[in-house]
């Protein structure tokens, strides 16, 4: 008994109390439930709780607002995962040695290049984007003095490898700071030209690689990396490689790694786990053609000897379970078939993070740490919280509101601390397909319920509230 996916998710969403004996009778009213649900003119299900009900597995009464943080795999690409493990364990040896996996890795690299704008013998796959990092930053030959650019508020895994390198190769960390709120590109394209000026012309020759986010974590921004990219080529004269972390960009907004690598990006990571829904353990790493021979995976397997071509050393790192990546594929023929494709999805990512993060600001009486034409699906705003409180003050009063939407409300932010230069506290949260505006309306109305009872003296738990600078 096969039914369409569309017909399958609102099945698997039902109360299982049907019995078995009667797949005509459940079909029926499974059909009966999708043609009498709102539907969209083409069939799809409307955004917000009717696919979040239809597609997720969310506890009873959750409202997540944390899709940045380890993504939510939806049920039919959950499904279509333990295929690949089945298939894994009805034939090991034909999976592994006799080219299961690999014929299916093909077909879905293939699909994914197309989707990302790059070559298909430019793209490796990874169990999540700190690998593809590590296995750029722990290749590269460092030499005594060499620089690491960082740009911005990395995701702590690279300043913390930077860190590892400093110790172990003696180079030297050039950190760039930006001021936040952030008002447009050029406060990001300033900060980097007047760091890299300030260098001796010896030093800047000594830039080794520049790293950058896509869309960063804390706080939430779009970059601007085509320009970002082509001013430090033009500051190191053509010296410095340049990393993008997209983590947060594959299924979010548009990627055209043709248009990166004109600007100069030689490498560039995104995990699929977030926001293109595959499964936990799914990742990809882009690379120029000119720094493919620098690079080892994290695990030199039985099958990297010395002159291993640049996949064939990325997709096979030992006996594990593979289907992750397979199920890239899945997640991609889930968005298009039931989700109504790319533009549908990042259009709609965009116009909800952007509504969503202009009303809870204006119901807030705060502010974004971003210009609408920064911002996509995943958004920071500052907290309902007074300035002129004492800095404890403020962080109990974040750590309260965290604490109460996810446990009184079922909802979870994630609240944190920036400089600003002063301290204040801000809180990350993401739109996505299963919400609509009557969530955030909902989160906006929680939140000031919530800070109404903070308390100026209440201790804050320091493993509610985050620092980031």
């Amino acid at each position: 008994f096969r039914r369409p996916m569309h017909l399958r998710a609102i099945f698997f969403a039902m109360p299982r109390l049907v019995p078995r004996v009667a797949p005509a009778a459940v079909l029926l009213c499974a059909c009966c439930m999708h043609f009498g649900a709102a539907h969209s003119g083409d069939g799809l299900l409307p955004f917000g709780k009717p696919v979040r009900d239809a597609y997720f597995q969310f506890a009873p009464g959750t409202v997540y607002f944390n899709h940045g943080g380890f993504g939510a795999t939806p049920r039919p690409v959950r499904e279509a995962m333990e295929v690949w493990t089945s298939r894994m364990e009805a034939q090991p040896t034909k999976w592994f040695a006799k080219g299961g996996y690999h014929a299916v890795l093909s077909g879905v690299r293939e699909r994914m290049a197309k989707l990302i704008g790059a070559n298909v013998s430019d793209v490796v796959f990874l169990d999540n984007a700190s690998g593809g990092m590590n296995a750029v930053l722990r290749s590269l030959d460092w030499k005594v003095g060499d620089i690491v650019l960082l740009i911005g508020s990395l995701y702590a895994v690279f300043p913390n490898t930077a860190a590892w390198l400093q110790k172990r190769s003696s180079i030297r960390i050039l950190k760039v700071p930006i001021s936040y709120p952030v008002s447009g590109p050029e406060d990001y394209l300033g900060a980097v030209r007047l760091a890299l000026r300030s260098l001796s012309e010896a030093d800047r020759a000594k830039v080794r690689l520049a790293l950058m986010d896509h869309i960063s974590s804390y706080p939430s921004v779009v970059m601007p990396v085509p320009e970002l990219a082509s001013l430090v080529r033009t500051e190191t004269d053509g010296k410095a490689l340049i990393f993008v972390d997209g983590a947060h960009a594959l299924g979010q907004v548009h990627i055209d790694l043709a248009a990166f690598r004109s600007a100069g990006v030689h490498f560039y990571v995104m995990d699929g786990h977030k926001w293109f829904m595959s499964s936990h353990g799914s990742a990809l790493l882009w690379a120029a053609p000119e720094v493919q021979l620098l690079l080892e995976p994290d695990v030199i397997s039985s099958e990297n000897s010395p002159g291993t071509p640049f996949q064939v050393k990325f997709d096979y790192i030992g006996t594990r379970d593979y289907g992750p990546w397979c199920s890239m594929g899945d997640a991609l023929a889930f968005r298009e078939r039931d989700l109504g494709g790319e533009p549908r999805l990042l259009a709609h990512l965009r116009d909800l993070g952007q509504w969503a993060a202009g009303h809870l600001t204006s119901r807030w009486g705060t502010e974004a740490v971003a210009p609408a034409n920064m911002t996509a699906g995943l958004m920071t705003l500052r907290l309902p919280i007074p300035l002129e409180w004492p800095i404890e003050g403020q962080r109990a009063c974040a750590s309260s509101i965290g604490d109460g939407l996810a446990d009184q409300y079922g909802m979870q932010i994630i609240p944190f601390t920036l400089r600003t230069p002063n301290e204040t506290q801000w809180a990350r949260i993401s739109a996505q397909v299963y919400l609509d505006r009557s969530d955030f309306e909902a989160l906006a109305t929680n939140a000031l319920k919530l800070a109404s009872t903070c308390s100026l003296h209440a201790p804050a738990h320091p493993e509610d509230v985050q620092m980031h600078v």
